[in-house]
C-alpha cells in the first residue's frame, strides 16, 4: 500500500480527462501560439513511456498532425530532444545539422523550423512540451521564445492545480502520524477493492489489529514514545501485505488491512509474518514491547464495510479477551 504517489504523471491526459483541466482553454492557446508566430503548425505534446501524444493541435489545414496521435518513444524528433534535456530547442533550419537527419518531421512532413519549451508537471516530472513547427526557415528574435515560455506558463498552472486538488485529496485520507489511510481513506478504497473482487471472485480478508495495553504505553513513557509505537505497527503492517492491499488506521491503536488471499490457509501464515516483524522490529529498536491483538473475517457478498469493521473487531476482541484468560 503506497501513499506517496499524489497523482500521475504516466498517462495520457487524452485517455484519462480530468475535470480540472480545460481541453477548450488549451486548444485556444495552442492556437494563439501558432497565430502569433504565423506558424502552420502548433502542438502541446505530452510525454509518457508509451511515446509522445498530441495533446492538442493547432486548427489549421496546414498542421499534419492532428491531436490524439502518438509516436514511438524511440523517434528522433524535436519533442524528445526537449524532454531529454529539459531545455528549451530552437532549431531555424533542420536540415543544415545531420543529427535531424533521421527526423520523420523533417524528411517525411517537410519541416524545417522548430521552436519548443519544455513543460513539466509539478513534481518537476516532464510533461512534454509547447512548439511551433514551419515549413520553411525561422529567425525567431529572443522576445519570441519569452513569449512561447510564457504561454506554456499558463499550462502549467492547469498542471498545478491537478497537483494541488490531488494533495487535499490525499490529505484528506491520510493518517498524518502514521502514513496511512485514515478511516475514511481506507472505506473508500476498500469498498472499491470489495467490489473488484465480488466481479472477480477473488477471496479477500478483512483484518483488525488492535495494540495490547496500549494506554499503559502512554503512561509509562509519554505519547511521544507512544505515537512511535504506532508508526511503527504501521510500518510493518504496510510491509507485510501486498502493494494492492489497503491499509488503514482508524484511530487510536486501531489498524486494519484488507488483503488478498489465494486460499483460506494463507491467513495463518500472513498473521505469524506479522507477528514474527513486530517482534523483530521492537527488537531493533528503543521502542517498547508491545503485542498485537489480530482478528479477521472473510469478504462475502452481503455485507458492507461497516458489517466487516464490526465482525472483524468483535473477532480481534474476542482473540484479546482469550489472551487476557
Amino acid at each position: 500500500m503506497n501513499t506517496d504517489s499524489i497523482f500521475t504523471t504516466d498517462l495520457f491526459l487524452l485517455d484519462n480527462p480530468n475535470d480540472l483541466i480545460s481541453i477548450d482553454k488549451w486548444q485556444k492557446t495552442v492556437n494563439l501560439l501558432a497565430e502569433l508566430f504565423e506558424a502552420p503548425a502548433g502542438f502541446l505534446v505530452q510525454y509518457t513511456q508509451e511515446g509522445f501524444q498530441v495533446t492538442i493541435a493547432s486548427e489549421q489545414e496546414t498542421n499534419p498532425y492532428p491531436s490524439g496521435i502518438v509516436i514511438e518513444p524511440q523517434a528522433n524528433i524535436f519533442c524528445r530532444k526537449i524532454v531529454e534535456t529539459g531545455e528549451a530547442l530552437y532549431v531555424n533550419n533542420a536540415l543544415l545539422d545531420p543529427c535531424w537527419d533521421t527526423n520523420p518531421e523533417v524528411h517525411n512532413d517537410g519541416f524545417r523550423s522548430y521552436l519548443g519549451v519544455p513543460v513539466f508537471w509539478p513534481c518537476g516530472a516532464a510533461f512534454g512540451t509547447f512548439c511551433v513547427m514551419d515549413y520553411k526557415e525561422t529567425d525567431y528574435k529572443k522576445s519570441y521564445i519569452e513569449l512561447i515560455t510564457q504561454l506554456k506558463e499558463l499550462l502549467e498552472s492547469d498542471l498545478a492545480l491537478i497537483g494541488s486538488y490531488a494533495q487535499m485529496q490525499q490529505l484528506a485520507i491520510t493518517d498524518p502520524l502514521c502514513n496511512v489511510n485514515n478511516r475514511r481513506g481506507f472505506n473508500i478504497l476498500a469498498e472499491q477493492r470489495i467490489k473488484l473482487a465480488k466481479r472477480t471472485g477473488g477471496l479477500l480478508c478483512l483484518l483488525y489489529l488492535d495494540i495490547d495495553q496500549f494506554k499503559c504505553v502512554n503512561d509509562k513513557f509519554g505519547h511521544g514514545v507512544g505515537d512511535a509505537v504506532l508508526q511503527s505497527v504501521a510500518q510493518v503492517l504496510s510491509d507485510c501485505v501486498r502493494e494492492a492491499d489497503v491499509v488503514g488506521r482508524l484511530g487510536g491503536d486501531e489498524f486494519v488491512a484488507l488483503i488478498a488471499l489465494d486460499n483460506m490457509s494463507e491467513l495463518a501464515n500472513i498473521k505469524q509474518r506479522l507477528t514474527d516483524a513486530f517482534e523483530k522490529v521492537q527488537n531493533a529498536s528503543s521502542i517498547p514491547k508491545v503485542t498485537v491483538s489480530i482478528g479477521n473475517t472473510f469478504i462475502t457478498e452481503s455485507e458492507d464495510i461497516s458489517d466487516l469493521l464490526d465482525a472483524a473487531d468483535r473477532d480481534m476482541l474476542d482473540k484479546k479477551r482469550g489472551l487476557a484468560r
